[in-house]
C-alpha cells in the first residue's frame, strides 16, 4: 500500500454502507406510495402538506448522500449537484404522477420539495462529522 492509497474498507463499513443504501431505497419507495395513494375528498391532513413535502425531500436527500458516500468515499461537488438535480427532477415527476391517482399537482408542493432538496444537503454538510463519528470512518478515509 502506498502512503497516498486510502486505507482497505472494513467489513463494518461495507455493512453500514449496505444498511444506508438499502434504507434510502426503502425510504424511496415508501415516499413514492404515500403520495400516490388517491385522495377520495376531504378527510386528509387539516395540516399543511408543505412542511411533510419538505420534511420528506430533505431526508431522502441526507439518506440518499449518506448512502453514496459511505459507497464511493468522499463525494465532491458533482455528487452534490447530481442529487440535487436528481431531487428537483424527481420532485417534478411525482407531483405531476399524481394527477392519474386523483391527487393534486400542486407547484408549491414542488417548491417544498426542492427547498427540502437544498436544505437536506446543507443539513448532510453540518452533520457528516457525527456520521463519520457513528461509523468510526476518519473524514478523509473512504
Amino acid at each position: 500500500m502506498t502512503p497516498d492509497a486510502p486505507p482497505p474498507r472494513t467489513d463494518r463499513l461495507q455493512r453500514i454502507a449496505s444498511r444506508a443504501r438499502t434504507l434510502a431505497i426503502v425510504y424511496f419507495a415508501l415516499l413514492f406510495m404515500g403520495t400516490h395513494i388517491p385522495s377520495f375528498g376531504p378527510g386528509g391532513p387539516s395540516f399543511s402538506d408543505k412542511w411533510a413535502h419538505f420534511a420528506g425531500y430533505l431526508l431522502l436527500t441526507y439518506l440518499v448522500l449518506a448512502g453514496w458516500e459511505l459507497t464511493i468515499g468522499i463525494l465532491g461537488a458533482r455528487h452534490y449537484f447530481a442529487v440535487w438535480l436528481a431531487g428537483v427532477i424527481y420532485g417534478a415527476f411525482d407531483e405531476w404522477t399524481q394527477i392519474p391517482v386523483w391527487r393534486t399537482c400542486d407547484m408549491s408542493d414542488w417548491a417544498a420539495d426542492v427547498l427540502g432538496v437544498t436544505i437536506g444537503i446543507v443539513v448532510y454538510q453540518l452533520l457528516r462529522p457525527l456520521l463519520f463519528a457513528v461509523t468510526g470512518r476518519g473524514d478523509g478515509d473512504q
